[in-house]
């Protein structure tokens, strides 16, 4: 099978991520493109891609409107003669009336700005059923189908013990946006929880890069948290995969989230997780069965909670609930079995793949 990733740029984030691991593993049976069509392109996305994978750079520019770039990626579309185009964004089902084969679409958040021509994809996939529910109360006629976002389970350091060491450590995944990603929330708690457990008996690092940087290290300095909460920046995603394991508690704590694929990493580490109560974390941990939530926007709830797992952690019988939730998320977020539901969706689209 021919199959075409078609995304405008690779910076770092969830869809780039879920996007490298799927034609990675596509990659080992199929043919495999991934067709980039800006500039903007960090290395750390790049070096997770397999050789196996073909790269196209178009080279557009971020928001040029030179239609030469346009036809530089048809021309190269042409060239491939893909069975299918899964593409990255809803802003390229313009090219549709140029493509021939099937294009599918991959929706990756709640409350997207999306193009009002989104039901002549042939088929838009969703990251989680708090997604799909979103866009079919807008475009009750799309063709929806729910497929998980997945993770390496196999590439990550997994933790083998619990509790003991001082301090307890928290880490925190995604881009630097508090007002989707809630980091502002965790600082809080994190004041609130060093009044009850006294100062420095758990600390904080933000892994990512946004806007929100300058802000959060002045809501770190105004508690006075400086030396308790470190902004450790972009990490590659191979380093932060080692080093997971080393943390005590990963916090999500956002107010917006459509999957929240640094929580099935953290679970995949071994660690407990702590997330916001809204539908696409609340998914992935099963209602609780995988980890625990904190209502929404609560900060003394969120400081309830990370007191309370501080004190279980290294409870008899903690390490043996954390291998068992790290294998049931297995079986439901591992990215082999995520490419293989796309598979399936491109066979679906085109009877004659289903001998591919």
């Amino acid at each position: 099978m021919k199959i075409v990733h078609l995304i405008w740029g690779l910076e770092v984030g969830g869809a780039e991520t879920m996007l490298v691991d799927i034609a990675n593993a596509q990659a080992r049976e199929h043919q495999v493109w991934l067709l980039v069509g800006n500039t903007d392109v960090h290395a750390s996305i790049l070096a997770a891609l397999s050789n196996r994978v073909n790269l196209v750079f178009v080279g557009r520019p971020p928001g040029s409107r030179n239609p030469w770039y346009t036809l530089k990626l048809l021309a190269a579309l042409r060239r491939i003669g893909p069975d299918v185009v899964h593409v990255h964004q809803e802003s390229f089902i313009r090219l549709k009336r140029f493509i021939a084969a099937p294009l599918v679409l991959t929706v990756h958040a709640t409350r997207s700005n999306l193009h009002p021509a989104l039901e002549a994809f042939d088929s838009v996939c969703c990251i989680s059923e708090a997604v799909r529910s979103d866009v079919a109360g807008r475009f009750p006629a799309c063709r929806l189908r729910v497929i998980h976002n997945g993770v390496d389970f196999s590439s990550l350091s997994v933790k083998k013990c619990y509790g003991g060491a001082a301090p307890f450590r928290i880490v925190q995944v995604s881009r630097l946006d508090h007002d989707t990603k809630g980091q502002d929330l965790l600082i809080r708690a994190l004041a609130s929880v060093h009044q009850e457990l006294g100062e420095g008996r758990v600390t904080i690092d933000f892994i990512g890069e946004g806007i929100s940087r300058g802000f959060l290290e002045s809501l770190a300095a105004e508690y006075r948290l400086e030396g308790h909460c470190r902004f450790l920046g972009l990490l590659a995603r191979r380093e932060i995969y080692a080093r997971l394991a080393d943390y005590d508690l990963l916090v999500q704590p956002s107010r917006y989230e459509g999957f929240g694929l640094s929580v099935v990493e953290g679970i995949a580490a071994g660690l407990p997780v702590l997330v916001s109560d809204i539908e696409g974390p609340l998914e992935i941990i099963a209602g609780g069965k995988l980890g625990g939530s904190f209502r929404s926007e609560d900060v003394a709830d969120l400081a309830g909670k990370i007191v309370a797992l501080v004190g279980q952690s290294g409870q008899a019988g903690f390490d043996r609930l954390m291998q068992d939730r790290l294998r049931q998320a297995a079986g439901r977020f591992d990215v082999a079995g995520t490419a293989q539901a796309y598979l399936e969706e491109y066979r679906s689209l085109v009877p004659a793949l289903s001998r591919t």
